[in-house]
């Protein structure tokens, strides 16, 4: 489990979201967001489908902008100001429909999340066989880890995270039917700051971030759902126009409808 509740610093990934968000709002928060931006700018083009969403730190779609595919949809457990393609949910119970997302994007959530375990598999169930899982998370084995535990400043929201090492989330993967393709690391000096110019230090990060060491201060992983030949691809909603939401799911504007 993420943290016992009789714990002063337990919070539900709800309750850490405002936080969070506004750490990612500061000067250190901006560089880490940019960088990891820049990776998943390199590894999204590659993903194609119909429908994809992403439940993570920030209140929008956005991460999942350099992606070709159309339908992009934002994932919130709070009570957010109604934009289009935004859907509110329990972030263990999602009222989506199992197998209609060809790509969903965990950015930071499982580090919140008080049952981690459970959000990967509700994240897992909505994936239809041959569409991937893209996690983003912080990386135990780099410098980022021990300095986030001093949790000074505008830090204090990073300190709740629990790191998750590739590894693990591999494991739990495993068991939930998919394999996984890759793993890239980015941020090599993060939190660090150098006087170098931007371009040396990307490719001082980039070297460090290569390292088969992997210290990188995120990784990006991506994993795909295993087909199975006794069971067909669930494409029920692009010839019925059944909906991808459940009825309990809270929807703005004209959210996920099909457009033929």
């Amino acid at each position: 489990m993420f943290v016992r509740k009789n714990n002063p610093e337990y919070c539900t990934f709800a309750e850490a979201l405002p936080a969070v968000r506004e750490w990612f709002t500061s000067e250190r928060g901006q560089f880490l967001l940019e960088t990891e931006q820049r990776l998943l700018g390199t590894l999204l083009p590659r993903m194609f489908g119909h429908h994809a969403c992403t439940l993570g730190i920030l209140p929008d779609a956005s991460l999942l902008d350099e992606t070709p595919i159309v339908h992009k949809t934002f994932l919130s457990p709070l009570d957010e100001r109604p934009v289009e393609r935004m859907v509110r949910l329990s972030v263990t119970d999602w009222p989506i429909q199992p197998r209609s997302m060809d790509v969903v994007l965990l950015h930071h959530a499982l580090e919140f999340a008080e049952r981690p375990h459970r959000m990967l598999r509700e994240s897992c169930r909505a994936i239809l066989p041959g569409g991937r899982l893209v996690v983003v998370g912080f990386n135990p084995r780099s410098l980022w880890n021990p300095v986030r535990m001093l949790g000074l400043g505008q830090d204090r929201a990073i300190r709740r995270a629990k790191f998750y090492h590739p590894r693990r989330i591999k494991d739990w993967l495993t068991l939930l039917n998919f394999r996984t393709c890759h793993v890239h690391y980015g941020g090599g000096l993060f939190p660090l700051t150098t006087r170098f110019s931007p371009a040396k230090r990307r490719r001082v990060e980039d070297f460090i971030a290569d390292s088969p060491l992997g210290l990188g201060s995120f990784y990006v992983l991506v994993a795909v759902k295993e087909r199975s030949g006794l069971i067909p691809y669930d494409r029920r909603w692009r010839n019925t126009r059944n909906g991808l939401l459940g009825s309990t799911a809270y929807t703005a504007g004209n959210l996920m409808k099909d457009k033929r």
